[in-house]
């Protein structure tokens, strides 16, 4: 892939861009150098990249963006990292937002910069081009993508998806789920909140405290917007549909779309079932992990209201089973990822 994929480098400090440079053309890539985000604009308009680097801050100013949108204009398909000594939360938000697939910091090491590159390719192909890909490949984008955009907004989801990704796999085989719809249930398990980093305010992440109407009624069009954003792959068709499902109830009150009872997909019901389970035993800004016993009491009320009584059903007999370790598991997730 590397020695046909062309790369734009573009940064004001001489020695990093020749540096990175090299680098770059010994892992493979074929690299044109910019300095300035003007020369890098006169580049864009003659020359087609499959890659564009560039810094952010230019002589004191974030210039740096002006490539992200006119590569996005001239070159849509290409992939677009910013790089930066002044990183931000808030910057790195407005980066993905406006099309950058990632958002590193100085100093950026030249192999995981590669990587970086690499990673964005292999996710361009797939949603852009329609590359036919395995399951397994389809996991490591997803979950790449999931790491690389909500994880980092909010690292206390830090497992959050690939412990989801398990207990929907063990529940759609009690409920006698197909192969290949428990693989795109397990997919839309690890993808469900990707809509979150596209709402317009995300700081009721990590907020203390409840959300407000408002600020719960913005969080509402998350799956939606995860369905959306995910593209328009025929791999990814039902995945979309799942996703836009997880926050759907039995009973018709829950959104986006107000279903009901098996207008839900079956496998919708159960990513449903699992999400709010893990939610519940993770430690977040505004509340503390509940109990097994507090959890299953909620379960038990909530069947055959926000929850499939059968689904639901074949879940609590799991959690009688394994509730204690699953309960668990948020918090030495939480303790791995350095959080705890």
């Amino acid at each position: 892939m590397d020695a046909e994929t062309s790369v734009l480098l573009v940064d004001d400090d001489p020695a990093l861009l020749e540096l990175l440079g090299a680098a770059l053309e010994r892992q493979g890539f074929r690299v044109t150098l910019a300095a300035a985000p003007r020369d890098a604009l006169r580049l864009m308009e003659t020359i087609a990249f499959d890659a564009i680097v560039t810094d952010v801050v230019f002589d004191g100013f974030a210039d740096g963006t002006l490539v992200l949108k006119a590569g996005r204009e001239l070159m849509a398909d290409a992939v677009v990292v910013l790089i930066t000594a002044f990183p931000a939360l808030d910057a790195a938000v407005a980066a993905i937002k406006g099309g950058a697939i990632d958002y590193l910091q100085k100093p950026v090491h030249p192999e995981s910069l590669g990587a970086t590159i690499r990673r964005a390719l292999r996710e361009r192909r797939f949603l852009v081009e329609g590359e036919r890909l395995h399951f397994a490949e389809l996991v490591d984008i997803l979950s790449e993508m999931v790491a690389n955009s909500i994880e980092r907004v909010d690292p206390y989801t830090a497992g959050h998806g690939e412990r989801t990704r398990e207990y929907c796999r063990l529940l759609a085989v009690e409920c006698a789920l197909e192969r290949r719809t428990t693989e795109r249930l397990e997919l839309a398990a690890i993808a469900h909140d990707y809509g979150k980093i596209y709402l317009d305010d995300l700081s009721f992440l990590t907020k203390e405290g409840p959300l407000s109407a408002e600020e719960y009624r913005q969080v509402q069009a998350h799956p939606a917007l995860g369905a959306e954003k995910l593209g328009s792959h025929a791999h990814l068709r039902e995945v979309c549909h799942y996703v836009a499902e997880h926050h759907e109830k039995w009973d018709g009150s829950g959104y986006p779309r107000r279903r009901a009872g098996e207008e839900i997909s079956l496998p919708g019901r159960i990513l449903g079932v699992v999400e709010v389970f893990d939610s519940l035993s993770t430690r977040r800004s505004y509340k503390e992990a509940w109990e097994l016993e507090r959890t299953l009491g909620f379960f038990r009320a909530q069947r055959g209201r926000a929850f499939d009584p059968e689904v639901l059903d074949l879940f609590v007999a799991q959690l009688e089973r394994h509730g204690e370790e699953w309960m668990a598991r948020p918090q030495r997730d939480l303790e791995a990822a350095g959080l705890a």
